[in-house]
Order: structure tokens, then C-alpha cells, then sequence
């Protein structure tokens, strides 16, 4: 069995498709682990603020200052910030943000939204 002879203008075709398919991988792993990031940042700021709640409701009974610093050190603590703290009928609610770890899903962050990192919110009460 003999294999067929190049046509004209062959030479060199899948080594544009090899180069184009490997950009193709290499773009979407990029795309894969910038979603990633910016995944883990947003679990971590749900623990932080979900942890900085349960935190300040004891601490509420005092006052909202001292809710708010306990809320503060315990988000802190697990790697995120606290973008607001409040007391609503002995509820503390917290919203909370953690940074990207990587330098391009910080760059993504910052540009899509404004720096902040992903936020998420939650509250804790006494009753």
C-alpha cells in the first residue's frame, strides 16, 4: 500500500492545526483557573462572613460596636474583609469579600468588580 502524494500547498496545514488546537488548550486552562480563583475567593469570603455572624450575635447583646469588632477579627482571621456590619432587631448582618490569589484573577476581579473581590453576605441572631 502506497500513501497518496502531497497535493500543492499541503505542506505545513497540520502543523497550524496542532498550533492553533495547543492555543485553544492552553486559552481555555488559563480561562479554567482564573474561574477558579475567583470561585475560591468567593467560598472563602462565605466562610468569613458566615463565621464573623455567628461571631458578632453573642457580642450584638452588648452593642453593635462590639458586635462589629468581633465580626471584624474572626473575618480577618479567615482571610477575607468586611465591607459593611449591622444590627436589624438583634440580627447582625455581615458582608464580607476575599481577594484572587493569582495575580491575572486579581486583574479580572479589579475589572469586573472594581476591586472589591467576590462579596457575600449573611446574618446571625440570638432568637
Amino acid at each position: 500500500m502506497t500513501t497518496p502524494a502531497p497535493r500543492p500547498g499541503d505542506e505545513g496545514l497540520v502543523a497550524v492545526a496542532v498550533l492553533a488546537l495547543s492555543l485553544v488548550l492552553v486559552v481555555s486552562l488559563g480561562v479554567a483557573a482564573v474561574v477558579g480563583d475567583l470561585l475560591a475567593a468567593r467560598q472563602r469570603a462565605a466562610a468569613a462572613a458566615d463565621l464573623g455572624a455567628l461571631a458578632a450575635a453573642p457580642a450584638a447583646a452588648l452593642s453593635s460596636r462590639n458586635a462589629c469588632a468581633a465580626a471584624d477579627s474572626v473575618v480577618v482571621a479567615n482571610g477575607g474583609t468586611v465591607r459593611s456590619c449591622r444590627l436589624d432587631s438583634g440580627d447582625v448582618w455581615i458582608t464580607a469579600s476575599a481577594v484572587p490569589r493569582s495575580t491575572l484573577a486579581r486583574w479580572v476581579s479589579d475589572r469586573l468588580l472594581g476591586g472589591r473581590g467576590p462579596q457575600v453576605s449573611a446574618h446571625a441572631g440570638l432568637r
